[in-house]
This record gives structure tokens, sequence and C-alpha cells, in this order.
């Protein structure tokens, strides 16, 4: 034992050795750099061969532990040969029982008794537990019809259930070898996510997740703990664990677009937000403009209202599949493609195996970019893997990849500069050491100064002043006084600012972002580091006080911030030493499945309902293709998307006809007052899709017959489609 320590021990220096030492450089500021750096990486090498060492030395120990103990309890023969008679008598009896005792416990550790014994309890509870659930949970709801539910549960079969799998359990610890004693805990990990995801799923409830995140997280965390002997897991090959990331990437991925684009066939998509923007891409990909008519009931280029102008990376895809799935699937892509450079980011944060897979799940399942997906389509789902690659250039020093990506990010939208701006500060102020840091202040002030010219010019010429003042308007008593009313406020009251940073309505919303990452962002004493959570703040907290859609996990707003919040859970692992480090991951990336679990898999129910339409939908989409590309149509706001790929689309509602009051006289001259109803601007209308049964419908169908407008189409009664008498159609069709 004592020569295979030593020899253990021996290699930690000789390893830490064969790390790069940093070469003489002509600049001292260089040199500096370069040496902590490599005190950096000796120090986690370090870190990670002791573990590995203690976890070796602790095997050995309990190889030769049985021998031992079985040397120390048999008494010596001349040691039980007493002299006295009497005293031998007085003392054979409780020696006996101690042995006996001993005997016992020796007998039970073998069996993993009672050291697993809480464990492996934990593993037969929720695997019997989940069973129960997939078997009667179609006829009886677990929790909202709890009292119908537990007279179904056999609680005799399920103890025998329970007691059979213990004993299997018992004797599997029993036959594998004493290195690799962890089938308990692997059980019972995979038991408790097994329940936890049975039962969250299609649960759409954010208190009932998280609860099952905390008690389910724990129980995760205190057996993955209890695994003394990890190395195995962290044995596990980048390359395999790339492949188990991607695959995980790829079923999100293909689980949002298969939900959202049934969602759309169902007509559940709205014009705000995403009608307009199939119209904006039917006219970037004809002459990219990005005309629309639908967003402001007027021929206005989009680029008036954000100045997105990343939106034109996706116009060749969109030529080559011009279909409003597209834009869907393309969103999911986004959302989903950070997961590389997360990956290569925790692979160089020194992340293994299971840990390294468990902290990319942080990402792949986090519910601020699933979520947002599930409300149309938005600039902001470019953010996710731009942002990520953009962390992933200032983790290497990838100065070149920083510049392009910072460009990129501030393509995005008005205020997405501000993520630039606070990672090009977090760059500058973490590198003190390095000349080079330069490069993070300059390109905040660039990207700084493009926030504030791009804002001023929109509110100067386009639709800048309405958005600035919706957003912020919680923090300005001059609504047209721009930024500057702003920033003049917040620095003159910033009692008040402080003020809008938590509120009842926003206290939910911030558990669904910091619970899955169990508050780790707050976790560091590295005061720079929160430069990364200014955009979550501002652009989530503050703003959503006043302007709701900002504070929830279901809107895009949480898109940037989410993962620059990421990112500092992973650098703040990095102060809580090498165990905690490998540990924590798995907590998180299963807090993460599990609140997205609990609140987003109801969305399968989309693809079912549309599996089971019966031919409705598709009888309604053909109807709809059937309005001549060159007609101007008013329709409903759902209605739409279906057909907003074309030149001219208005929302028709209530807000499109207008009451006069009418006063005529009678033959004795009293006054008679009539309301007198009519169509704004009728003329610019070709065609009118109207739902039936509606009060808009009983409205209008009268005004129609006075102005000649005829019924030209219907499906089963439920739409109808009118065709104005001005219409002429080009090219002498019909």
């Amino acid at each position: 034992m004592g020569k295979r320590n030593k020899t253990k021990q021996s290699s930690l220096p000789e390893e830490s050795n064969n790390i790069k030492q940093p070469a003489d450089a002509e600049n001292p500021a260089e040199s500096v750099e370069a040496a902590a750096d490599t005190e950096a990486e000796i120090a986690d090498n370090a870190d990670a061969q002791l573990a590995e060492a203690l976890e070796d030395a602790e095997a050995i120990k309990n190889e030769i532990t049985g021998e031992a103990t079985a040397a120390e309890d048999t008494p010596a023969e001349e040691e039980s040969a007493a002299p006295d008679g009497e005293a031998t008598a007085e003392t054979a009896e409780p020696v006996k029982k101690v042995n006996i005792f001993k005997q016992i416990e020796q007998k039970l550790a073998v069996f993993g008794i009672p050291d697993m014994l809480l464990v492996r309890f934990v593993a037969v509870f929720f695997l019997i537990s989940g069973y129960n659930l997939v078997r009667l949970r179609d006829d009886h709801n677990p929790v909202e019809k709890w009292t119908e539910f537990v007279p179904e549960v056999s609680f005799g079969l399920s103890v025998v259930m329970m007691a059979a799998l213990f004993v299997i359990l018992t004797v599997l610890y029993k036959l594998l070898p004493k290195r690799y004693k962890y089938s308990d805990q692997v059980i019972a990990i995979g038991g408790v996510l097994y329940f936890a995801l049975e039962s969250l799923w299609k649960v759409n409830n954010f208190y009932l997740s998280f609860s099952y995140m905390l008690v389910c997280g724990v129980f995760i965390y205190y057996c993955w703990c209890k695994i003394r002997h990890k190395k195995l897991f962290r044995l596990i090959p980048d390359w395999v664990s790339f492949i188990v990331v991607t695959a995980a990437a790829a079923l999100v991925c293909g689980f949002v677009a298969l939900t959202t684009v049934a969602k759309h066939k169902n007509f559940g998509t709205a014009t705000h937000d995403f009608g307009l923007f199939v119209q904006m891409y039917h006219s970037l990909a004809n002459n990219l403009t990005a005309v629309t008519t639908c967003e402001r009931d007027k021929f206005l280029s989009h680029f008036y209202v954000h100045s997105s102008y990343i939106y034109y990376t996706l116009v060749p895809i969109y030529k080559m599949f011009p279909y409003e799935a597209t834009l869907l699937i393309a969103q999911a892509v986004l959302a989903m493609g950070g997961f590389i450079p997360m990956f290569l980011i925790c692979r160089d944060h020194k992340f293994k195996g299971v840990s390294l897979i468990f902290m990319c799940f942080a990402y792949v399942f986090c519910t601020g970019l699933v979520g947002p997906c599930y409300y149309e389509f938005h600039e902001n789902a470019f953010l996710p893997t731009l942002l990520m690659w953009l962390l992933w250039a200032v983790d290497k020093k990838r100065y070149l990849m920083f510049y392009i990506f910072s460009v990129l990010v501030c393509l995005v939208k008005e205020d997405a500069p501000l993520y630039v701006v606070c990672i090009g500060m977090y760059m500058f102020f973490r590198d003190k050491k390095d000349r080079k840091r330069g490069h993070g202040l300059i390109m905040a002030a660039l990207s700084g100064a493009y926030m504030i010219l791009i804002t001023n010019w929109l509110t100067v010429h386009g639709d800048g002043q309405m958005m600035t003042s919706t957003r912020f308007g919680l923090l300005m008593i001059d609504k047209d006084g721009g930024f500057g009313e702003i920033i003049k406020n917040v620095l003159t009251d910033p009692a008040y600012f402080f003020s809008t940073f938590i509120h009842e309505e926003t206290l939910p919303f911030f558990l669904q972002v910091m619970g899955p990452l169990l508050f780790l962002p707050f976790f560091t004493k590295k005061i720079y580091r929160y430069l990364l959570m200014l955009p979550f703040i501002i652009m989530n907290m503050v703003i959503g006080a006043g302007y709701g859609y900002a504070a929830s996990i279901g809107f895009q707003y949480i898109f940037g911030p989410a993962c620059l919040l990421i990112y500092m859970t992973i650098i703040n692992l990095d102060d809580l030493g090498y165990e905690r480090k490998q540990n924590l991951p798995l907590a998180i990336g299963s807090a993460a499945m599990m609140l997205t679990f609990g609140m987003y898999s109801y969305t399968i129910g989309h693809y079912i309902s549309n599996k089971n339409d019966d031919g409705y939908l598709v009888e309604l989409e053909a109807m709809l293709d059937r309005i001549p590309q060159d007609a101007s149509v008013a329709g409903d706001t759902f209605q739409i998307p279906h057909f907003a790929d074309r030149d001219e689309v208005y929302i028709f509602d209530n807000n499109d006809i207008k009451t006069e009051t009418i006063t005529t006289y009678d033959d004795q001259g009293n006054p008679i007052t009539q309301e007198e109803k009519s169509i704004i601007d009728v003329g610019k209308y070709d065609y009118f899709v109207v739902p039936v049964g509606t009060e808009f419908y009983n409205e209008v169908t009268p005004l129609f017959a006075r102005y000649g407008i005829e019924k030209v189409d219907e499906c089963r009664g439920r739409v109808e489609i009118y065709k104005n008498p001005s219409y002429v159609p080009e090219n002498g069709g019909n």
C-alpha cells in the first residue's frame, strides 16, 4: 500500500512538469501573463491529480480493509488463555458479543449496508413511483386528481416490487468489483430523473416544476456525491461527450421545430409577431427590402422599427425554401446553435466527462432559450449562437473572432450593442496584465457609439421614439426625452432605479432564470464579472417592471441575457474548487431539464392536435392559397401568417370600422339622430378573409352588402372570403 501511494504521489510534480512552461517573452507583461496562465493551469491539473490520487488511495484502503479488520478481530491464542479461569468467564461473553456485531457489520458491508441504504431506497422508491405514474397517468392525474390516483395504486404490490428491486440492487452491489460499486448511485440518479420527468410531462406549471427541481435536485446531488470514485466518469473521452451533447441539442431543436411548426399549422400564430416577418422575408427575398404593410398598417420597412440587419443572413435559405415553416425551423436551430461554443468553453475550463455533458445540458435545456421560441419569430433568436461564439473568442483571446462576432451581435437589434459593451468591459478588467485588453475597451466604445447613433436615427427617421418610451417609460418623465432623459433620471434618483429590480410580478421570472443555475452567477468576489449580468438587470428586470413582456420567460428578451448568465456560472464554478466544479454541473443540468420539461413539454399537444385534424386545416390552407397573389388582402390576425407572402396584407378588425353620428330632421323639424357605420378606406382592400360567427362578422357582413362586396369562397362555414368589385387582377386573371 505504502509503495503504491508513494508512486502515485511522486507522479504529481512529474505530470505538472509536463505542462508547457512560458517561453521568454520580449515584453515583460506578456511574460507575467504567461506565467500566471501556467500557474493557473498547474493548479487546476494538480487539483485534478490530487483528487484522483485520493480516490486511488481510498480504493486501496477499501481493498485491504477486510483483511486488516479480520486480523484485528482474531484474538491471539496466548491472549485468550487467561491464568484465572474466573476472569475468563467474566470477559468471554462481552468479547464474543463484540465479535458477533463486528462480523454482522462486515457481512452487511459487503452488500453496501448501511452505507448505500438510503441511496438504494431512493433508487427503488423513485423507480417504482415513476412506473406507477406511467401506468396510470393517462386516466388519473397524480397531482390534480390525486384522490383518484391513490386508490388505483396497489400499495402492497408496490412494496413487493420495491423489495424485489432492493434485493436485486443489493446482489448487484455484491457482485461488482470494489472500485466500481456505484450501481446504486447511478440507478438512483436515473430513477429520480425518470420520476421527475414523467411527473412533469405536459403539466405546464412553473411552481410545480420548481418544487420538483428543488427536491429532486437535492436527491440527485446527494447520490452523485456518494460516488467516491468518479475517475471513470471523468475519463469519458471528449468526443463521446460531444456526441451526447449534440444528440441532446438535436432532440431539443427537433422538438421545438416540430411543435412550433405544428402550432402555426393549427393557426396558432398571429400577425404580431409572425405574419409581419413572413411578409418581411417575402420582400427581402424579392427585392432585398424589408417592407411590410401589416406591421404598422402602411408601407414601412421593418428596419425603420428595429435595426435588425442580421435578417439578411437568412435570405439565401428563405429563397431556397420560401415557406413560413422555414423561419420557425431556423429559429430553433439558432437557439440551439450555441451548444458548440458552449461545449468548447466548458472543455477549456476543465470540465470532464459527465460534468462536461451536464454543464452543456444547462444550455441545451435552458428554459430561457426554449421558451421564447414559442412566441412566433424574432431577431433575438440570433443572439444565443452569436453570443456564445463571442464569449468563446473572449475566453480564448481570439481577437479577430472577437471583432467579427461583436459586429454580428450589433447587427441583431438597436439594443444588442449593450451585450458587446458589457462583454468588452469585462474583457478589459479581466486581463489586467495584458496590453491586448485594449481590444475589449475599443469594441465597447465602438459598440456604445453605434448604439447611440442607431437609436437616434430610429428616433428621427423611424419608430425609435415609440419603442424607447414603451420599453423605458417607467424611467422617463418626458416621454420624448430619449436615452438622455433615462440616464439623467437614473443618476438623479438611483433609489427609484433600484426599486425596479424585483417586483411581485417579476419574481417568478427571476426564479425561472436563476433557479436552474443554482444562483451561481452571484457566487463571485470579482466585481467586474457583474458586467455580464447588466443586460439581464436592465433588459429584463428593470424594463420588465413596466413592460411585462421583458420579464416573461416565454418572450424573446431573455435569449441574450440567458447566455451571459450561463457563462457567468461557468467562470464562477472555477473559483469553487475542483470537487464542487465537477459535482455541481450534474445538479445544474438536471435542474434545467426538469424546469423545461415542466414548462414546455405540453407543447407536444400542438403536434398531436395537428395530426388529429379531420382535414379542415388542410382545406383552409388550400382556400387561402387560392387568393390571387397580386391582390391586397385584409384578414384576421391569426390567418394573416398563412397568406402574408404578398406585397399587401392588412389586419382587418374593429379598428377598421368607423361609426358616424348623422342627424336628420322629420317633417315637423324634429332632429333624428342615427349611427352609420362604414369601412375605413375600403378601396385599398381587394379581398377580405373573415371568420364566421363572431361579433365582428355580424357587424361587417351588412357593410359588405352595401359596398357590393361578394362572397367568393368559404371553408366549412367557418371562414369566408369576400371580393371587392373594384379589384382588377393583373394580366387579365380571375
